[in-house]
C-alpha cells in the first residue's frame, strides 16, 4: 500500500549532555535526606499496610536476606553480569535462549552489531551535517534527524526489539498488547561531554516516582500487587497486562514518558567505554524493585540511623515519606535512603559499546550515568554519543500516542511528551522564535521512512495500516484492528 505525501519534518538531536526535558525525565530532587510529603501520602501508606503488618514484615526480612546474597553475586560478576549477544545470533536458539534467560534475570543486555559500524559512523556524520545546516546551530533538542528516522525504521532495529520484547508475557489472554509489531517513540540523542553541568546523573528509576504507590498511578493496573501484599517472590517484572492501565505521570512533567516502554535503550553511534561516561545498572529487576517499594514502610528500630546492619521494623504509624520519591521527579535511589541496596557494590558498569551496538534495560531498573573522563579537547568526535531508542509494544495507549506523534512528525514538531521543551519559543539571534524543526534543511519525510524501513518502518511510525493477516493469533488480529481503527479511522470505517 502506497502512502502519499511530501517530505516530513523531523525534529532533531541535541548535542548537550542532557536536554532540559531529558533532565526532567532523569534528574531527581538531588536530596539525600528523607522529605515529608503531604498528609495524604501517610494515609496512602496506612492503606497499603493496615492489617498486613505481620505479612509485610516477614516479606521484608526474606527480601533483605535474598537481596544481600544477590548483591554479593552481581558485585563479584561486575560487567559480566550483563548478557551479550551478537545480532547475527538472535535467531539461533543455541545463543538466543541463553541470552533471553539472562535478560529475564538481569533486566539488562547488549546486542552487538545491530547496525554495521560503518553505517553508524555515517549516521553520526549525517547528524553533524543536519545540525550544521540548521538555522539554530547551537546544541539543542533534535528528534527527527535523518539518523534517528533511519534507525527507528531500520529492519535490524525492529527485529532486535521484537526479539527482546518476546520475554514479556501477559497472564490476561485478552490484554490488548502485542510485541510482534514494535512502534516508534521519538526520543532524542545525546553527547556525553566532560565538565558539563549535570553530566553525572545519580541512581534513579524512570517512569514516575510517587505514582508507583498511588492508586491512580501504577495501582490502577495492580502492577506491584504481589509486592504490596507480602509476596515479592511472586512478582513478575515481565508481566505486561498489569502495565497497560498505568498512569506513570500524574504530575505532567515535560519529557516524562507517557507510553509503555518494555525497554529503555541506547544505540551507540560513537564508542562508549565501560565505566566513566556510561551507564551503571543494578541488575536485580525483582529484588531491587521490591526493596525500593517496601522501603518507605520500614525504619531502623533504634530510630537513630539508616544502618542496614541494625534491626528494622515496620513504621507505626506510617509517616508521609516515600524515600526518594517526590511528585514531578524521577524515583531517586540514594545510599542514605536505600542503604540495603549497597549501591557502591550493586551498581555495575555496562560493557563497552561500539558504534551500532544496542543497550537495552527494563523500565524499572535502577541505573546511573557517570561523568565522562575530563578532556582538554572540544571536539565532539571524542565524546560518547548515542541515540535514545526504547522498545515499545503495540497497545491501545501506545497507538493513541502514536497518532499524536505522527501529527508532530508531519509538522516538524517534537513528540507529545517533548512538545513544551522542543516546540515552544527558543532564542535565536537575540530574538524569541518558534522552536521545532519545520524549517530545518535536510529533515526527512515519509519517503525517507519508506526508504529506510519499507512497510514495517512506515507502520512503526503510524504511517501505514498493519496487515491484520500477518497476525499469528485471533487476539493479535484484534489488537491490530484496534490500532488501525485509532490511526486510520476513515479507512477502518470503510472495511
Amino acid at each position: 500500500m502506497a502512502i502519499s505525501g511530501g517530505p516530513l519534518q523531523i525534529p532533531s538531536l541535541m548535542f548537550d549532555s542532557l536536554s532540559l526535558a531529558k533532565r526532567d525525565e532523569m534528574m531527581t530532587s538531588s536530596s539525600s535526606g528523607p522529605i515529608h510529603l503531604t498528609h495524604r501520602f501517610s494515609v496512602l501508606k496506612e492503606s497499603l499496610t493496615k492489617g498486613k503488618e505481620t505479612v509485610l514484615t516477614s516479606s521484608w526480612n526474606r527480601l533483605l536476606h535474598e537481596l544481600s546474597r544477590e548483591i554479593d553475586l552481581v558485585s563479584a560478576l561486575g560487567t559480566l553480569a550483563i548478557p551479550i549477544i551478537n545480532f547475527a545470533d538472535i535467531e539461533n536458539p543455541q545463543y538466543s535462549e541463553q541470552f533471553l534467560g539472562q535478560l529475564r534475570l538481569r533486566g539488562v543486555g547488549v546486542i552487538r552489531g545491530v547496525i554495521p559500524q560503518r553505517t553508524a559512523s555515517t549516521w553520526w556524520q549525517e547528524t553533524q551535517e543536519y545540525i550544521g545546516q540548521s538555522r539554530h546551530p547551537k546544541p539543542q533538542d533534535v528528534y527527527w534527524s535523518p539518523a534517528q528516522v533511519k534507525a527507528r525504521a531500520c529492519p535490524n532495529i525492529l527485529a532486535a526489539q521484537r526479539f527482546v520484547m518476546s520475554i514479556w508475557k501477559s497472564r490476561d489472554p485478552t490484554a490488548r498488547v502485542t510485541t510482534s509489531f514494535p512502534i516508534t517513540y521519538a526520543d532524542r540523542m545525546s553527547v556525553r561531554r566532560p565538565n558539563h553541568d549535570q553530566a553525572h546523573i545519580g541512581a534513579h528509576v524512570d517512569g514516575g516516582s510517587v505514582e508507583r504507590w498511588e492508586p491512580d498511578g501504577y495501582g490502577r493496573a495492580g502492577t506491584y500487587n504481589e509486592i504490596f501484599q507480602g509476596r515479592w517472590e511472586q512478582y513478575d517484572p515481565w508481566e505486561s497486562s498489569t502495565r497497560l492501565g498505568v498512569t506513570s505521570d500524574l504530575y505532567h512533567r515535560t519529557g516524562a514518558c507517557s507510553i509503555f516502554r518494555m525497554f529503555q535503550g541506547w544505540l551507540a553511534l560513537k564508542p562508549i567505554p565501560s565505566g566513566r561516561g556510561s551507564v551503571h545498572v543494578c541488575p536485580l529487576p525483582r529484588h531491587a524493585t521490591a526493596y525500593f517499594l517496601l522501603r518507605p514502610f520500614f525504619s531502623p528500630r533504634d530510630g537513630t540511623s539508616n544502618n542496614p546492619n541494625t534491626e528494622w521494623s515496620i513504621t507505626s504509624p506510617q509517616n508521609s515519606i516515600l524515600h526518594g520519591a517526590l511528585p514531578s521527579y524521577a524515583q531517586e535511589i540514594h545510599p542514605s535512603l536505600h542503604p540495603h541496596l549497597q549501591l557502591d557494590r550493586s551498581l555495575v558498569p555496562v560493557p563497552a559499546l561500539e558504534p551500532g551496538d544496542y543497550l537495552i534495560w527494563h523500565p524499572d531498573l535502577i541505573h546511573a550515568i557517570s561523568s565522562p573522563p575530563t578532556s582538554s579537547s572540544s571536539s565532539e568526535q571524542l565524546y560518547p554519543m548515542y541515540m535514545y531508542l526504547p522498545a515499545c509494544p503495540l497497545t491501545q495507549t501506545n497507538a493513541l500516542y502514536l497518532a499524536r506523534q505522527r501529527k508532530a512528525f508531519l509538522r516538524g514538531h517534537p513528540g507529545p511528551d517533548f512538545f513544551e521543551a522542543g516546540a515552544g519559543l527558543s532564542s535565536f539571534g537575540g530574538r524569541r522564535e518558534p522552536g521545532g524543526e519545520a524549517d530545518h534543511a535536510g529533515h526527512p519525510g515519509v519517503r525517507d521512512v519508506n526508504d529506510a524501513g519499507g512497510d514495517d518502518g512506515l507502520r512503526a511510525m503510524g504511517l501505514l495500516p498493519w496487515d491484520e493477516e500477518e497476525a499469528l493469533t485471533d487476539h493479535e488480529r484484534e489488537v491490530l484492528a484496534m490500532a488501525n481503527g485509532i490511526l486510520f479511522p476513515d479507512l477502518y470505517d470503510m472495511i
